[in-house]
C-alpha cells in the first residue's frame, strides 16, 4: 500500500499572475486629443458636440462644488478649534474659579 498523502512535502504555489498598469490620467489625455481633433476636422455630429459640451460643464460644475463644500468644512473646523483655543486660554490665565461663573453666565 501506498501512503502518499502522508509523505507529500508542501511546496508553493505558483501563480501566472501579471499585474496591468492602469493610468487614468493617459486615457482622459487620450480620450481629450481625440475629442480635440474631431474638433478640428469637423467631424464630429451635433449629438456627439452637444455631448461633449455637456460633460465639460458637469465636469467643471461638480468639481467646484466638492471643493467648496471641503473648503467651508474645513473653514469651520478650524474656526471652532481657535475658539476652543481661545477660551482655554482665557481660563488658564484667568483662573479656573472664573470658570463656573462663565459657565453660569452663558445658561
Amino acid at each position: 500500500m501506498k501512503f502518499r498523502f502522508l509523505n507529500k512535502t508542501i511546496e508553493h504555489q505558483r501563480f501566472q499572475y501579471n499585474p496591468m498598469y492602469y493610468d487614468e490620467r493617459k486615457e482622459r489625455l487620450e480620450k481629450k486629443k481625440e475629442q480635440y481633433r474631431k474638433l478640428e476636422d469637423e467631424s464630429l455630429s451635433d449629438e456627439e458636440r452637444k455631448a461633449y459640451f455637456k460633460e465639460s460643464i458637469k465636469k467643471s460644475w461638480s468639481g467646484g462644488e466638492y471643493r467648496q463644500a471641503q473648503k467651508r468644512s474645513s473653514n469651520l473646523r478650524i474656526l471652532l478649534l481657535i475658539g476652543l483655543i481661545l477660551a482655554l486660554g482665557y481660563f488658564v490665565f484667568n483662573g479656573v474659579d472664573e470658570v463656573d461663573t462663565v459657565v453660569k453666565n452663558l445658561w
